[in-house]
């Protein structure tokens, strides 16, 4: 008969200490933990004016996280669209689905005038969870930031150039020189979090081999308060190829879906795995 001690379950090993995922991210890094190694460099013509669609795998450090964003620029009458689609998996084996529409002018920024957005917390059997949905409209002008959540609206003043992380992803990739003078401006995170006294400078140019072909990279860095540093990397064409920050990254993949759901789904299954056992 089994005793009280003999029917404990084993206890898991502890994890090792790694100090190479935990220090934050350089190109070099991210080829040397392998997240490069799918990397295909693009070869099709890019306008970085015109119309286009860029497609990234969000790349993180822990295991099972990750996820991908699509993002659409068009020209408009009186400015330029920006089409987000961003899935997040969360832990353990959810998903956050955000999709906004941005309408910004077509200056150096891309400064957003009005948008809207919605997300959701997808569950285990990728079905919307209670309570997580989130319908929100918003505008830029006159020094303030409008965002309207159903009856609720929050304003905030903002000083200065605006511009979103979403946007900013399009408004580097049109910078076209390393010559460019440092950009200061207010940053909406998500279109929702204000993070003013942002800056963006040119970095350096760079040559980088990957898969045996030389990348001929222009690299500018934004720093500011309540943001880690970011990196962003575009090619000789002006496309933004990789974008760092701490221990995430935004790396080109056309088939980043793919990739997230094949993770998304990895992670599901040892949370169902886990949670039959017990």
């Amino acid at each position: 008969m089994a005793t009280k001690d003999s029917a404990k379950k084993p206890k898991r090993p502890p994890q090792r200490y790694d100090p190479a995922r935990t220090r934050p991210l350089t190109l070099e890094h991210l080829h040397s933990l392998g997240a490069l190694n799918d990397f295909t460099p693009p070869a099709q013509a890019f306008d970085p004016n015109g119309t286009w669609t860029n497609t990234y795998r969000l790349w993180m450090v822990q295991r099972y996280m990750g996820g991908s964003l699509r993002l659409k620029r068009e020209p408009t009458a009186d400015g330029v669209r920006f089409s987000v689609d961003l899935d997040v998996v969360e832990q353990p084996g959810y998903c956050r689905r955000t999709r906004a529409v941005v309408e910004c002018a077509a200056d150096v920024l891309a400064t957003p005038k009005s948008w809207t957005l919605t997300s959701q917390i997808l569950d285990l059997d990728d079905q919307p969870t209670t309570g997580t949905r989130l319908s929100e409209t918003g505008t830029v002008s006159g020094g303030r930031v409008e965002a309207r959540f159903g009856r609720r609206r929050r304003t905030q003043k903002v000083a200065g150039p605006v511009t979103s992380n979403w946007s900013l992803l399009g408004a580097v990739q049109r910078l076209g020189s390393a010559k460019t003078k440092t950009l200061r401006f207010t940053m909406l995170e998500e279109m929702d979090l204000v993070k003013p006294g942002q800056r963006l400078e040119f970095r350096e140019a760079k040559e980088f081999e990957l898969g045996g072909r030389k990348l001929h990279l222009i690299g500018y860095q934004q720093i500011g308060p309540g943001v880690l540093p970011w990196q962003y990397w575009v090619d000789e064409r002006g496309r933004l190829l990789f974008a760092l920050s701490g221990l995430r990254a935004l790396l080109y993949d056309p088939d980043a879906s793919t990739w997230m759901q094949e993770r998304l789904d990895k992670a599901r299954a040892r949370t169902k795995a886990r949670r039959k056992a017990t």
